[in-house]
């Protein structure tokens, strides 16, 4: 008895339920390495539900995903045609709620570079917009779209102290504040986030593989608990011509 061979237009592997975000971040990679020409088509999403064990709802917000990104080009009626293996747009960050404000973090490749305890002195105070004197543990990420590219994001993450025991977990997909809650069993109640024009000083500039002074996007995003209590501060510092935000508002009520 023969067995069947694995289908050649879909990578083989066992079905695994996944999330849209886990989902979305192995079709990139599969993309990226050839399993699909540009030009070709994916997999209808019948079979992508059935490869990830995920409902097609599931699937469809997976695809808008890489769309976004300049993965793929969608067609009403038709399989989604690969549209390019390394998109020049540079990333998409698509907001609509608290959990998708940082889901690049979940679409991107992190290398975690540096942990350190670290008490604010007043220059780092002003720009965590924290008590001078304070103590944080530094979280130091490099992010990047794919392997082998340019970085697109140098993250400094500060955290209270007592957080520590999630360290060993920060390099992986999950987000700083997500692991917190997990660990903490706390809630985060409200996020603040600032993004503001800056220049790339030297440790910058070295991280991202750009010009010292080069332009750079800085954002600043604060976390609070149930409590109203600040629980992380973290610092984004994206270079000119990698990312993008993308925002979708809904009105509740009209005005007057």
């Amino acid at each position: 008895m023969t067995q069947d061979a694995p289908r050649p237009d879909l990578p083989s592997g066992p079905p695994q339920a996944s999330g849209y975000r886990e989902i979305a971040a192995t079709l990139i990679r599969d993309i990226q390495a050839g399993a699909w020409p540009v030009g070709g088509t994916l997999p209808s999403e019948a079979d992508l539900a059935t490869r990830f064990g995920a409902g097609r709802n599931t699937i469809r917000e997976a695809l808008r995903q890489i769309q976004e990104l300049g993965f793929i080009q969608r067609r009403r009626g038709a399989r989604s045609v690969i549209a390019a293996a390394n998109p020049d747009g540079g990333f998409v960050n698509s907001v609509r709620s608290i959990e998708s404000l940082l889901h690049y973090a979940k679409l991107t490749r992190s290398k975690l570079l540096a942990t350190e305890h670290i008490r604010a002195d007043d220059a780092l105070a002003r720009r965590l917009e924290v008590r001078p004197g304070s103590d944080w543990l530094r979280i130091a990420i490099l992010r990047s779209g794919r392997a082998g590219g340019d970085p697109i994001c140098f993250s400094e993450i500060y955290i209270e102290p007592r957080f520590r025991d999630i360290l060993p977990y920060v390099e992986g997909e999950l987000t700083v504040y997500s692991l917190i809650e997990q660990h903490h069993n706390l809630l985060c109640r409200r996020v603040e986030q600032e993004t503001e024009a800056a220049a790339a000083d030297e440790g910058v500039a070295e991280r991202l593989n750009v010009v010292v002074g080069s332009p750079i996007l800085l954002v600043r995003t604060k976390f609070y608990d149930e409590n109203n209590h600040l629980i992380e501060v973290g610092l984004g510092q994206f270079p000119a011509g990698r990312y993008r935000v993308r925002m979708s508002l809904e009105r509740r009520t009209r005005e007057g």
